[in-house]
């Protein structure tokens, strides 16, 4: 059964008249010292919608969104939101299309995969806050829970579902639908021009170690694989020893490159880590590499938002082209 949550100062259910005179002193601080931890109350109007965790008292229209996990910035400015606040490494170039780099680059970074800096959330004044469901801890969502509202989302799931959620608890639902339309209708569209080289060419997603002589090859639901599972690709069957599913990971020595053989294309995602296979017999004998089917131009693979999707689509479209035109 799903939870109601609804989140307000600490201070709205004292009754007595010296709880009234504090919650007005502090306001009156607050106001005087800029936005503490506590300080963040905004008034307006409400509405509730669902979370990763159940039903949740949002405002109606946030204008100031903290964004505290890698994902969900990237939704926000697609529907024209504009975080206050990120965390750390979403600007950095490669790691999502330049549009999110060239918009985010500005913005406050203030948490990381092990922390949330809550003094800095506070110092922005957000009405809204967007947390990973599983990873904060509950002392760091107690603090935060005092500054504004929490929208929880869930990582571990569909990318799509995600987004869409994202877009719900910001008021932006139309807009995102409106987008996933958009994707929908433009993959679809690959997968039937490029059908038959998708069902001909099986694919191997790559990841080849920067500190060991393995490698590894991502199964269906990797966080490189959702836009190429959309578009209908084949996926090269994962040979013993190998990782079989998404929830599942394995380095492979380079001694082993001869696994590769039931790839007929190989997108790798270190490329320059290739450098090290250049007089490898083994690799050069693959048949994806010796009908130069070796694709390093693959850049932010991830897929968390829509219109990132419609980019690594056109990175798979020409992918796909290339392997036709060999």
């Amino acid at each position: 059964m799903k939870t109601t949550r609804s989140i307000s100062s600490p201070s709205s259910s004292r009754r007595s008249a010296a709880g009234a005179l504090l919650l007005a002193v502090t306001v009156v601080l607050a106001g005087c010292s800029g936005a503490e931890e506590g300080s963040g109350s905004h008034t307006g109007d409400t509405r509730t919608v669902t979370d990763a965790l159940g039903e949740v008292t949002v405002p109606a229209d946030p204008q100031r969104v903290v964004s505290t996990d890698f994902f969900s910035s990237s939704v926000l400015v697609d529907v024209g939101i504009t975080p206050v606040g990120v965390m750390e490494g979403v600007a950095e170039p490669d790691s999502r299309p330049d549009r999110y780099v060239e918009t985010l680059g500005g913005v406050e970074q203030l948490s990381t995969y092990a922390e949330i800096d809550v003094e800095k959330v506070a110092q922005l004044d957000p009405d809204l806050i967007i947390v990973d469901a599983e990873f904060p801890e509950p002392e760091t969502l107690e603090r935060l829970e005092t500054i504004a509202p929490l929208f929880h989302v869930d990582l571990s799931g569909d990318w799509a579902d995600r987004a869409l959620s994202i877009a719900d608890g910001v008021g932006r639902l139309d807009e995102a639908e409106a987008q996933q339309r958009d994707y929908r209708e433009r993959a679809d569209a690959v997968s039937e021009e490029y059908r038959d080289v998708l069902d001909a060419t099986p694919l191997a997603i790559v990841s080849i170690n920067t500190t060991e002589n393995t490698w590894a090859s991502y199964a269906p639901g990797g966080w490189p694989t959702p836009v190429w599972m959309d578009v209908g690709a084949t996926f090269r069957t994962p040979t013993q020893g190998e990782a079989d599913t998404a929830d599942d990971w394995a380095w492979v020595s380079d001694e082993e490159l001869s696994k590769l053989d039931n790839a007929g294309m190989i997108i790798v995602l270190e490329k320059e880590q290739l450098a090290r296979y250049a007089d490898n017999p083994a690799w050069k004998q693959l048949p994806a590499v010796r009908k130069n089917r070796v694709f390093t131009d693959f850049p932010s693979p991830a897929t968390s938002s829509f219109r990132w999707g419609m980019d690594n689509l056109d990175s798979v479209e020409t992918i796909l082209s290339e392997v036709r035109d060999a």
